[in-house]
């Protein structure tokens, strides 16, 4: 079966929920005031395997056009980037990282498993994170780790971005402590002034 047969396959559920299908970037997506919902469905095939994956996620207007004046960006891509992707294993225990689809009885077993996770736990976590102030808790918590669907560097950009718009109490110590983080992971000295431009133009930022 090819990937667009499969993802054809989600298009009335997720249209039940309001997500419409964006033919040229392959997502679901719903807009919000300040943004998106996006899901994307991965389905890869060989000659013998095949699996099934989604990844889902929240994008603020205001923090992707903020971070990508100072970071190099392909052409398109600050409209179409995502603040932040989550996988289905991120949020839950009940349900893996990938499907190994075999078959069309198995396949549909997947995307049953994969609609009753959205139900119950997706749709619930995103439009949880539509509330900037909630996307800002779920960086901050993170910021050790941060999130295994991000580059660091990207990670940096938008928890400072994120605590200066929506946590400005709190804002100086992110600020310090991803500043420090990219000094300490010996990042390119194009990073480290791209960053030190960013910092900058968020302390003389009034919100």
């Amino acid at each position: 079966m090819k990937k667009l047969e499969v993802i054809e396959l989600h298009h009335e559920f997720f249209e039940d929920f309001e997500f419409q299908f964006h033919s040229t970037h392959l997502l679901f997506y719903k807009p919000f005031p300040q943004g998106q919902q996006v899901i994307f469905v991965h389905y890869t095939e060989n000659s013998d395997q095949a699996y099934l994956e989604y990844s889902f996620g929240v994008r603020i207007d205001a923090v992707e056009k903020i971070i990508h004046r100072f970071l190099p960006t392909l052409k398109g891509y600050s409209e179409r980037s995502i603040t932040l992707i989550q996988t289905p294993d991120g949020i839950s225990g009940n349900i893996p990282n990938r499907f190994d689809v075999k078959s069309d009885s198995i396949l549909a077993d997947a995307i049953g498993a994969a609609e009753k996770f959205f139900v119950s736990e997706g749709f619930p976590w995103m439009d949880k994170m539509i509330d900037p102030k909630n996307l800002e808790n779920e960086f901050a918590l993170q910021k050790d780790q941060g999130f295994k669907t991000h580059n660091f560097v990207y990670n940096s950009f938008r928890g400072a971005t994120l605590a200066k718009l929506y946590n400005a109490a709190d804002y100086p110590i992110l600020r310090a402590f991803y500043l420090e983080q990219i000094k300490q992971r010996e990042m390119t000295p194009f990073t480290i002034a791209s960053f030190l431009q960013l910092l900058n133009y968020l302390d003389h930022l009034e919100v």
